[in-house]
């Protein structure tokens, strides 16, 4: 038997409700559609190693939506406590269960699929469920450590916990109904407040999710699905780990080359007809290397349109210096070489530039060849994008809400898929060297907003930085999986540099007219200074324009020095 108990941690107004995804009928897709092939999670394995799936804009359509533990009194940025922290233990209701209060973490119809999962506790207890289709038995059932980073439902690398974030990527499609619930450990906390008091079990949790429009054949998961498609997942979770066998297939190369970059010198590759660029490996070295990855820029631009502009460090999520990692979409080797395999389709020409920028040292350039892949272009393809917008000395607010500022990743106008990115930033907090006291160095409080084709409210809205990027609590070590990692993590805890990496594919986000994924800025310390610069991936139609820089004098601005470089004895200045 099911109850409802309501929460006044219920979202507060209709677009909140729409924006979580928790009531149905309340979003309009317009025209039902069908689609002749089936969703189910043989099909959606599939497509996760399907590298083309990312460059055609979705059929059948699809949104792209998140539910999370964000802080409730976030209702509308035109008040002061939209800026807020204790994104932990707020939900959207609770069922009473067979006498036990089960806290709503997700409720959405159908049909849909659930893509990302992540979640993290102080003490990870409690029982979560997982209900399909409005059945009373619910399909999993467990701790967050057992189904969102343990083997009950998968295992690694589609589930593993990652520097402190539990992280599940295996998709759950479900055809008429997805609830999530928590229930507590706890038999002695009081549920009579306004907030359920869970006593240190401080549940945050971020779960994004698909909805199709009514008519789209989806098959919700069974337990039988998983075991029947046990050599599947393995084979997929195979294929993610060793992204460098399973790019596009090349058709043909056009020849890289070796070359000395002197400041303000270009090297160019140019590809005619028609394919996609499927592989582009570089390698750079430079007396100051860290400097020169954000000095030398890559630029490609497809039938005569300029639409990648990063410095190369950060196109390919190395960073700032020579930071190892392999994810899905580019891998950092140790030997300084650099490879992504993000699916670059054109119909008549492309071509591929590395240019030094920067304004002193020479920059030795190697560049593979270029891998072409055959390409069918059809009225859904899209144009592979790449920004990059960086500011240095940002002054920090620590936690004074009321003057808390937003990092702008990008805003895109226009219709595509916004499909991962990447931070790179230097930290200067106050390190205890004696002679005063200090608060935590850490910069990453601050929650993504992410608003799709003019929301009242934002559809995404995170609970932390590094959530963001699938780890927890500040993490100080570096780790990489298939579409999440932190190549350097010196500025977690300190003064160095940090470098987070997210790439997606089912969790990609469609937009129809604009895109615009904001980041608070929150850092645990008053008056401190950060460099950040963030790197982000698209597709989308000819004609979409962003608001990324482009801006020799912005790359050329010094970067801060390594960790290795400070002598420990020696205060080292926030200037």
């Amino acid at each position: 038997m099911v109850m409802s108990c309501i929460s006044l941690f219920v979202p507060r107004n209709l677009s909140q409700i729409v924006a979580a995804g928790v009531v149905s009928g309340l979003f309009a897709f317009g025209p039902q559609t069908s689609s002749a092939e089936r969703i189910e999670l043989g099909s959606l394995l599939e497509q996760m190693i399907d590298r083309r799936v990312v460059a055609q804009f979705p059929e059948p359509a699809f949104v792209c939506r998140q539910a999370s533990s964000y802080n409730r009194h976030s209702i509308t940025p035109d008040r002061p406590d939209w800026f807020t922290g204790g994104d932990f233990d707020q939900f959207y209701g609770c069922d009473i269960m067979e006498g036990r209060k089960e806290w709503i973490m997700l409720d959405v119809p159908g049909p849909g699929v659930v893509t990302r999962w992540w979640q993290t506790q102080y003490r990870c207890s409690g029982t979560i469920r997982v209900y399909l289709d409005r059945i009373e038995e619910p399909i999993f059932k467990g701790t967050g450590d057992q189904l969102v980073a343990g083997d009950v439902i998968t295992g690694p690398p589609l589930a593993a916990n990652r520097g402190g974030g539990r992280n599940l990527y295996l998709p759950i499609p479900f055809r008429e109904h997805c609830k999530i619930t928590f229930e507590s450990s706890n038999r002695k906390a009081d549920f009579t407040e306004k907030k359920p008091r869970f006593t240190n079990e401080s549940l945050f949790y971020v779960i994004n999710y698909l909805r199709y429009a009514g008519g789209v054949d989806v098959k919700s998961l069974t337990r039988s699905d998983l075991e029947s498609s046990r050599e599947l997942i393995a084979r997929v979770g195979q294929a993610l780990l060793q992204p460098e066998k399973h790019k596009l297939d090349i058709q043909r190369n056009v020849a890289g080359a070796a070359r000395t970059l002197n400041p303000g010198q270009t090297f160019t590759r140019k590809v005619s007809g028609r394919g996609a660029i499927a592989s582009i490996r570089v390698n750079i070295r430079a007396e100051d290397i860290a400097q020169a990855m954000r000095s030398t820029v890559i630029t490609a631009a497809f039938d005569g349109r300029e639409t990648v502009w990063a410095p190369v460090g950060e196109f390919f999520g190395a960073g700032l210096g020579v930071n190892p990692c392999k994810s899905w979409w580019s891998t950092v080797d140790e030997d300084g070489w650099m490879a992504c395999w993000w699916p670059m389709p054109y119909k008549e020409s492309a071509e591929v530039s590395i240019i030094n920028h920067g304004a002193t040292y020479p920059v030795h350039l190697e560049l593979d060849d270029l891998g072409i892949a055959d390409w069918r272009w059809t009225d859904r393809t899209m144009y592979f994008h790449t920004a990059w917008r960086g500011q240095n000395q940002i002054e920090s607010v620590g936690g004074d809400i009321k003057n808390m500022e937003l990092w702008n990743y990008i805003t895109i106008d226009g219709r595509g898929v916004y499909v991962g990115d990447s931070l790179s930033l230097y930290n200067r907090p106050r390190i205890d060297w004696g002679d005063e006291r200090w608060i935590g160095p850490w910069w990453g409080e601050g929650d993504e907003q992410i608003w799709v084709d003019g929301e009242s409210f934002p559809s995404h809205f995170g609970t932390g930085s590094e959530d963001y990027f699938g780890y927890a609590f500040n993490y100080t070590r570096p780790f990489e999986a298939p579409f999440h990692a932190q190549p350097i993590a010196q500025g977690n805890w300190g003064i160095g540099h940090t470098t987070n990496v997210r790439g997606r594919v089912h969790d990609r986000i469609p937009f129809k007219t604009r895109l615009k994924f904001d980041m608070e800025l929150f850092h645990w310390q008053p008056n401190r200074r950060i460099d950040y610069a963030t790197t982000t991936h698209w597709y989308a139609f000819d004609g979409a324009t962003c608001n990324g820089l482009r801006s020799i004098a912005k790359v050329r601005e010094k970067v801060g020095v390594q960790l290795s470089e400070i002598n420990g004895k020696t205060k080292p200045s926030n200037e």
